[in-house]
């Protein structure tokens, strides 16, 4: 979805073997529900994922019809006074679990927060914790099962937990198999990593 905005989101990417560095140059203004254009509303599969908070959670009740995701990496985000990107604690999720199917998370966005999790996790049909080269973690109904990795060979790692998310969905509205939708979505997720 895109609205006319004076400025877009803007990150700069400093990385390490080990980790990555973000900094904010802009921030857009937050998108809600009034700005989902009206063909969209019956949209069969959607998936909230913001970057840097500028999703309102309302958005994941705005589509009657539609089974609703969300790659919640933007609500655990803020910016520090080096305009810098720092965790932040997830304000009101019950806003957003309440609403959405499935919820996709990274090792990385999670810092901090570890133990809200698994309770992030209980509260939807199904989540994914990725763990970059490690794999992932799947819960379906509260039970938690691993997911292997594809091997690649990393070029760029930006981008691949989006890719995991949308491949994931649509694998799962094909045929409704978590298992399946996982190993599709992990093989989606190393092929985007290479490039």
């Amino acid at each position: 979805m895109s609205v006319p905005a004076r400025r877009t989101t803007r990150f700069e990417h400093a990385a390490t073997e080990e980790t990555r560095v973000l900094s904010v140059g802009a921030a857009a203004r937050p998108l809600g529900p009034a700005d989902v254009p009206g063909d969209w509303l019956d949209a069969s599969i959607v998936l909230l994922a913001p970057v840097l908070g500028e999703v309102d959670p309302l958005l994941a009740g705005a589509f009657p019809d539609g089974a609703v995701a969300a790659s919640a990496q933007g609500w655990l985000r803020g910016v520090g006074a080096d305009a810098r990107v720092v965790p932040q604690p997830w304000s009101g999720p019950e806003l957003v679990l309440a609403k959405i199917q499935a919820l996709f998370l990274s090792r990385e966005d999670i810092r901090g927060q570890e133990e809200a999790v698994l309770e992030w996790m209980e509260r939807v049909p199904l989540g994914v914790l990725t763990a970059d080269r490690d794999g992932a973690l799947l819960f379906v109904n509260d039970q938690r099962y691993e997911v292997r990795p594809r091997p690649a060979t990393e070029v760029d790692p930006t981008g691949a937990g989006d890719v995991f998310a949308a491949a994931f969905l649509v694998e799962y509205r094909r045929h409704g198999d978590a298992w399946r939708a996982a190993a599709a979505a992990a093989c989606a997720g190393s092929l985007a990593v290479e490039g």
